[in-house]
């Protein structure tokens, strides 16, 4: 509701009843570089949500267009929750540790202090901590956790967390999803970790491809169906019984590393097959990769035909792969 006062002022009241001071700008320049800081900010803020509106009207508008979209952008939104990860992986028949998503302290100690039960925590989403001119980061990663561990109740409930039970595993699986094919691939840890990412990135993961249990490609191609997908990255464990326990997924997870610690699988040709293969193409992926170079004879040309130096600027933000 609108309303002016009896000083000439404009007030506008929020849901609340709430009064708040219309400011009438005269030009956007005044709006962004004149006037008193608060005017700034708020023109700032306004900007910013203005553009992050903008990019997804851009990005819903293409599943609108005669075009090929990897993933769709409103399936890319919904399964990038662990949460509705979890509760479809389970809805369609893959096994699923026991989970608790909470942040009240009497949940999180009753769910970790059952006899027996050997819990981990994870985050819902990757973080990175970095100091003021430092090169050190911490970064989020799945740990074991115990009773003993947790600080005070308060501190439990400052943010919410993922508890599940533990797989005690065997070898962990990065399987990749393209379109109705699935492409499996252990993962042995020498050091046991729990989490392997750290150690993929100082090489001390070995890969080897390996087949899909016919259930778990049943069940994992109907994932992708109710969610819309046709590309991700999933990861296993795999217990000493041979059981696969799906853990989560990455609709843009990384992939060419694969080929990196094992040449033979060709992640990045079935990659490039699934991406350029026509509507209409009735070849699979491995009938289409040989039109492609594998990595190495990629790293290969790019010895023999240096490509130029490209000027890349520094940047103050840190990225890493979820």
């Amino acid at each position: 509701m609108l309303k002016s006062t009896e000083l000439g002022r404009k007030l506008v009241f929020d849901e609340e009843g709430n009064p708040h001071e219309l400011y009438e700008m005269r030009d956007a320049e005044e709006f962004f570089k004149a006037g008193p800081e608060g005017v700034k900010d708020a023109g700032k803020k306004f900007a910013e949500g203005e553009y992050r509106w903008f990019y997804h009207t851009i990005m819903y508008q293409l599943e609108t267009l005669p075009v090929h979209c990897i993933n769709k952008y409103s399936a890319s939104r919904f399964i990038n929750n662990k949460s509705v990860q979890i509760l479809l992986a389970r809805n369609c028949g893959m096994h699923v540790p026991k989970t608790l998503f909470s942040n009240s302290p009497a949940a999180v100690r009753a769910f970790l202090g059952q006899a027996g039960r050997r819990s981990i925590c994870k985050a819902f989403f990757p973080h990175i901590w970095q100091k003021d001119n430092s090169p050190t980061v911490a970064v989020t990663e799945t740990f074991e956790v115990t009773p003993e561990m947790l600080p005070a109740d308060e501190v439990l409930t400052y943010a919410p967390a993922i508890y599940q039970d533990m797989v005690v595993k065997e070898f962990d699986v990065r399987m990749v999803f393209m379109g109705s094919s699935v492409y499996s691939y252990a993962l042995r840890n020498p050091k046991g970790a729990l989490d392997w990412r750290q150690d993929a990135g100082q090489g001390l993961v070995q890969v080897e491809s390996i087949e899909t249990p016919a259930e778990v490609e049943k069940a994992v191609l109907a994932f992708a169906r109710q969610s819309g997908i046709v590309f991700g990255s999933l990861d296993f464990a795999v217990d000493e019984k041979g059981q696969w326990w799906f853990l989560e997924i990455n609709e843009q997870g990384q992939f060419l590393w694969l080929d990196e610690f094992n040449h033979k699988p060709d992640i990045m040709g079935k990659f490039l097959a699934f991406l350029t293969a026509p509507d209409s193409s009735q070849k699979s992926i491995e009938e289409r990769q040989s039109l492609f170079p594998s990595l190495k004879e990629y790293r290969q040309f790019e010895e023999k035909e240096p490509l130029p130096t490209e000027e890349i600027p520094s940047s103050s933000f840190v990225s890493a792969e979820p």
